[in-house]
């Protein structure tokens, strides 16, 4: 017989959304868009069936927040907020549905709430907050088949996959440890039945689109993950990915050990096949050195399956009482690492500590491999709208000249867009990620803004009046340094030369 849900599930969820908006205000009044919430801005302005290294939802979802709610800061990190909230949700269920009265559906739905891994994605506007409920939902749909045995849930099986595949690519990862896990269980019998093969053709269809759009458009999500192996994932250490799975589920680490050591009890063994999910998919992503975030979509079932765990386990009143609030005391002094609610001051004095005190230095490693004063993801968020401004002066300078306005890379050129709104500044081009899928292959301008940290030496022989704007000063930037230059008089026709480049770049 299926457990009561708690109590206090429903005004509970009402005042989890109310904290999460309140702290979604707040943490927005200390830090601004982060580089990677702008391609995912300017995505919403050029709809389509995919893009250079993202499906196409998160270009949708855009599109539609920017039709309803607004662009603003607050408006745009509404969803991955709200996400975050139905993740808790999909956990309390999961928990039930594997045996969890009401304690441990609190206590599941009270560790998805305090882990980093689901604070930091939950207020950020990229494919991550739904990449990780989409994981969630696909074990869950597992859990509801083993209980029930109902096959309509292999066809909503291959339904979510699709949409997942339509948000992240790495879903691919989840249905592999999936299926791999039912060949090491007795519901592997489920990978050959007709129901199996309905739910690939359903999948299929939803996922049809984007793949005719890959190929037509010559499969840049490849070229985008060789790029991605040797700048980003060649800097990736074992070490570094083992410290992060204990950093980013710190708080609840007694709550999803437990739960991993659940799964593989003689007396769960029909769930057996979620413990195995785990092992293998983490062990795929450990070898093929994926980024420490990769596994966060792993962790939900055994979130859920600790508290089933802990509930059997701990009778005592008081011990059920303080096993929570342990988890929100652990997850205090980590707090700042998962969500930016200290201003920059003091999360620079916090970083040091860490590093200089505790010897505790993985998020302050980025992606190029070395220790910076901040997180990569908090560099990331300050300096934009300086460069803004200076791409608008820059075009005030040009008087009436006709202008082409380059950027660097994504996150310069959709930040320039955005804070160039209604300022009458032309649209930013950029050879980077989805910028070089809208490329103007020809132009009549003759002066170029240049956006970039340095002047390189083709646009420096190609101009004879170059102006330096200005460049950005934020200290603690990413793109500190990045500058913003006008380039006048040509000493061959621009036009000429923009052509040649685009040509080297596309290939065409």
């Amino acid at each position: 017989m299926k457990k009561p849900l708690t109590p206090v599930f429903f005004p509970g969820l009402l005042f989890l959304v109310l904290v999460k908006l309140l702290l979604h205000a707040y943490t927005n009044t200390l830090w601004s868009f982060h580089r990677d919430e702008f391609l995912y801005w300017a995505l919403g302005r050029h709809l389509d069936w995919g893009y250079w290294s993202n499906p196409p939802l998160i270009g949708w979802v855009s599109a539609l927040l920017q039709a309803t709610v607004g662009d603003s800061l607050f408006a745009i990190r509404l969803f991955p907020m709200l996400v975050s909230c139905a993740l808790i949700v999909l956990i309390v269920f999961m928990a039930r549905e594997l045996g969890a009265g009401r304690y441990g559906q609190f206590l599941a739905g009270a560790g998805m709430l305090l882990t980093p891994a689901n604070l930091r994605p939950g207020m950020l506007f990229q494919p991550v907050m739904p990449d990780i409920f989409f994981w969630a939902l696909l074990a869950y749909l597992v859990i509801l088949y083993i209980n029930t045995e109902n096959r309509r849930y292999i066809l909503f099986f291959g339904l979510v996959f699709g949409l997942s595949f339509l948000n992240k690519y790495s879903t691919v990862f989840a249905l592999s440890g999936i299926a791999g896990a039912l060949l090491l269980s007795p519901y592997r019998r489920v990978l050959w039945s007709k129901e199996a093969g309905l739910s690939a053709l359903l999948a299929l269809v939803v996922i049809f689109p984007n793949l005719i759009w890959q190929y037509s458009h010559g499969f840049p999500v490849v070229t985008h993950m060789q790029e991605l192996a040797e700048n980003q994932l060649a800097n990736v250490r074992i070490s570094d990915f083992l410290t992060a799975q204990l950093f980013m589920n710190m708080p609840v680490i007694p709550v999803w050990v437990a739960g991993l050591i659940w799964f593989f009890l003689p007396a769960n063994r029909r769930y057996r096949l979620i413990g195995w999910y785990f092992v293998l998919v983490f062990v795929l992503l450990l070898l093929l050195r994926g980024k420490a975030y990769y596994t966060l979509g792993l962790y939900p079932p055994l979130i859920a399956a600790g508290g089933v765990w802990w509930e059997q386990v701990v009778q005592k009143a008081w011990l059920r009482v303080a096993l929570p609030v342990l988890t929100a005391l652990i997850l205090l002094p980590a707090l700042p690492l998962g969500l930016p609610v200290l201003p920059l001051p003091k999360m620079m004095q916090y970083c040091s500590y860490l590093v200089n005190k505790v010897g505790f230095d993985g998020p302050m490693r980025w992606e190029d491999g070395r220790i910076h004063p901040l997180p990569q993801d908090y560099a990331d968020m300050m300096g934009w709208k300086e460069l803004g401004q200076l791409a608008i002066k820059a075009c005030q300078m040009a008087d009436e000249q006709e202008v082409l306005l380059y950027c660097e890379n994504y996150g310069e050129a959709g930040a320039v867009d955005y804070y160039g709104q209604g300022r009458g500044i032309p649209p930013a081009v950029s050879f980077s990620d989805s910028y070089r899928l809208w490329l103007p292959r020809n132009i009549s301008a003759n002066a170029l803004i240049y956006v970039n940290n340095e002047l390189g030496e083709d646009v420096e022989a190609l101009f004879e009046d170059i102006q330096l704007v200005g460049s950005v000063t934020s200290p603690h930037a990413r793109e500190r340094g990045t500058s913003v230059f006008l380039c006048r008089q040509p000493v061959r026709p621009f036009p000429e030369f923009w052509e040649e480049r685009v040509a080297e770049v596309t290939g065409q």
